[in-house]
């Protein structure tokens, strides 16, 4: 996997239509099943996470991984515009990043050092 891919489209919804169709999680598949609160459960096939944060009807974002893989953060972002609702999806690997550059990420960023427990629950 690239380390972001993304994806937009434009759905000839409302914002709150859109995020009451992620709460019928079969977009992810058969037997998936996402629970829209922070730490709620992901579950899709082989994959589990849970919800990192959830914004009705913004948007929301998740981590899931297949067991023995890294984990991956999804990012589902809603926009209203004239045509309906923007449709934003995000999904990237940040501690592949982290391994990467290091632990000092935040010095090449220029940005504050925060603990590991504030980025968790944000």
């Amino acid at each position: 996997m690239e380390p972001v891919v993304e994806r937009e489209l434009v759905l000839p919804a409302g914002p709150e239509e859109v995020w009451e169709s992620l709460a019928e999680p079969a977009w992810l598949g058969d037997d998936a099943q996402v629970d829209l609160r922070p730490a709620g459960d992901v579950r899709a096939g082989s994959r589990t996470g849970f919800v990192e944060w959830a914004d009705a009807p913004r948007g929301l974002a998740f981590w899931w991984s297949e067991e023995g893989e890294e984990a991956t953060r999804v990012e589902i972002a809603l926009e209203e515009v004239e045509e309906g609702t923007r449709l934003t999806v995000i999904e990237s690997r940040p501690l592949a990043l982290l391994d990467a550059v290091g632990s000092d990420l935040h010095l090449d960023l220029g940005v504050e050092r925060r603990g590991t427990p504030e980025l968790i629950a944000r």
